[in-house]
């Protein structure tokens, strides 16, 4: 075992085989289906098709620890790649991501014996629903990040565990949440509900459904803190779940609803944005159909977020007011410190770009607002929960990188994300971009215009006068003598991105 001993404790419930090591290319097939957080899972990979690149290598493992997954098991290590390399292990070590290496040196390892093994243990493991099952399960959600932790997603991890369909109604009937078992499941659970409810209403008690798929349900009545009732279906085929199980099943989803369903059966455009960004696809469509809210629509995003929640509610109005000028569709919601602003069907005659910017210039809450995110082309709701996690990812980070401004685009944000996983994969690799101003590293007033150019003033040479405190020409002077140091013409993006994220990464670990 070379990283993430601090781990050892995690659950192991699936494992994988990375076929496809590039991140760029594994990440449109992990879009092209239901996207999943991988919170126990562990894969298999020798890294074949990235065997060439430690860039390429350190890109795949940050993919898998943004994805949730627990570890990597390395195959053919001295064959493949030559030796695990040292930036690999010093950025899997600082986020406890577990890298098991296999014998080096070995051609004759086979997958499948691990594969065997480790699903082997996981299938016993399964079996037993043991008295810490509850602690267990609510920890498994703790490794989320904590937008993504929800009922849902609890759900989903009992629904993998149990190898069953797991379905939340409220009072009527009427789908909460719905996590089948496999995902791709066409099983008819409401009727099978229906069904069930009417065994009970002339039994007292319900068996086998009968069903094209001999059916097992369980049914529990749970509570919410405002006293309203859910109720928790759990439908296995084939098989019926001891009963110890079930009582143990119940009493998780009730924490979880304890902890992260309040108002859970609410119909509201918040209860609608929560869903959107937690993943919880089953309650979004039921809501969005409910508040007629065409989500499909969705392209725009803005996240804005707030110091001072007393102004949050003028805030929303004001923004609600400046952008009802140029959108059909507006849903703003605040969710903690920011408010979230989706925005579809733009009048076609204005300048999207331009929008963001006017509001950002003109409103008379600059001083409420710490920072404001543009993000533009969002295909789906898949993009507009994907950008939301990413911004909170960068965190308050944002604000060493760029010190004099408050609005960012979506393209600035990834680039800010690459920066920040960059900046700790140790040494080397921080040396290596540092060899792109290297030139001027020890003359702090270039240092200091190509920063504030770069970044800050997004390359206007009218802002960065302004923000230097001397004139156009002087900046312009500098700039060019900057130019010719580096090799590099900063005026130019086709040739300046690799200085701007060394700058990125200059403030990173001098701020």
């Amino acid at each position: 075992m070379l990283t993430g001993r601090n781990s050892l404790h995690r659950t192991v419930s699936s494992l994988s085989v990375l076929e496809v090591s590039n991140a760029d290319f594994s990440s449109k097939i992990v879009r092209s289906v239901q996207e999943e957080w991988y919170a126990e899972e562990i894969v298999i990979s020798s890294l074949y098709s990235i065997k060439d690149s430690v860039d390429k290598q350190c890109e795949a493992i940050q993919y898998l620890i943004n994805l949730g997954e627990v570890g990597l098991i390395l195959y053919y290590v001295g064959i493949v790649i030559p030796k695990v390399p040292e930036e690999l292990l010093q950025l899997a070590e600082s986020q406890n991501f577990i890298i098991i290496c296999m014998p080096e040196n070995d051609s004759s390892l086979r997958y499948n014996e691990v594969i065997y093994e480790v699903m082997e243990a996981i299938v016993l493991d399964n079996q037993t629903i043991n008295d810490n099952f509850v602690n267990e399960s609510l920890e498994k959600v703790s490794y989320l990040p904590e937008h993504s932790r929800s009922v849902e997603i609890m759900l989903k991890l009992l629904s993998d565990r149990l190898k069953a369909n797991i379905v939340l109604t409220n009072t009527k009937l009427e789908i909460v949440n719905q996590v089948m078992w496999p995902r791709n499941s066409t099983l008819d659970v409401v009727k099978i509900i229906h069904e069930h409810a009417l065994q009970m209403e002339k039994n007292g008690s319900a068996g086998a459904i009968s069903s094209d798929i001999s059916c097992f349900v369980d049914h529990k009545v749970l509570r919410q803190k405002n006293g309203e009732a859910l109720n928790l279906f759990v439908i296995k085929e084939n098989s019926k779940l001891p009963g110890k199980t079930i009582d143990k099943i119940s009493e998780v989803v009730q924490v979880a609803i304890n902890l992260w369903g309040d108002k859970h059966n609410e119909v509201s455009e918040y209860a609608l944005v929560k869903a959107i960004i937690n993943d919880e696809s089953e309650k979004m469509r039921r809501l969005a159909h409910l508040l007629h809210i065409d989500v499909a629509s969705i392209q725009m995003m803005w996240l804005v977020y707030i110091q001072d929640l007393t102004e949050e509610k003028r805030i929303r109005e004001e923004l609600a007011e400046h952008l009802a000028k140029y959108y059909k569709t507006t849903v703003i919601q605040t969710i903690d410190h920011c408010i979230i602003v989706l925005l579809g069907n733009c009048s076609y005659k204005y300048n999207e770009v331009e929008v963001a910017e006017e509001y950002i210039d003109t409103t008379s809450f600059q001083p409420s607002i710490s920072e404001m995110v543009y993000a533009p082309r969002m295909r789906n709701t898949t993009d507009v929960r994907r950008m939301y996690q990413l911004v909170n990812q960068v965190g308050q980070k944002v604000h060493l990188i760029y010190q004099e401004r408050k609005m960012f685009t979506a393209a600035e944000i990834r680039s800010m994300k690459r920066a920040i996983d960059l900046s700790v994969q140790g040494e080397e690799v921080i040396e290596e971009w540092m060899a792109v101003i290297a030139p001027i590293l020890d003359d702090l007033e270039s240092v200091r215009t190509l920063t504030i150019f770069l970044l800050d003033a997004k390359g206007n040479f009218d802002v960065c006068a302004k923000l230097l405190f001397v004139h156009k020409n002087t900046v312009k002077y500098r700039i060019k003598k900057i130019s010719e140091l580096l090799g590099y013409d900063i005026t130019m993006n086709s040739e300046f991105y690799d200085v701007y994220l060394a700058c990125m990464i200059y403030r990173l670990i001098h701020n």
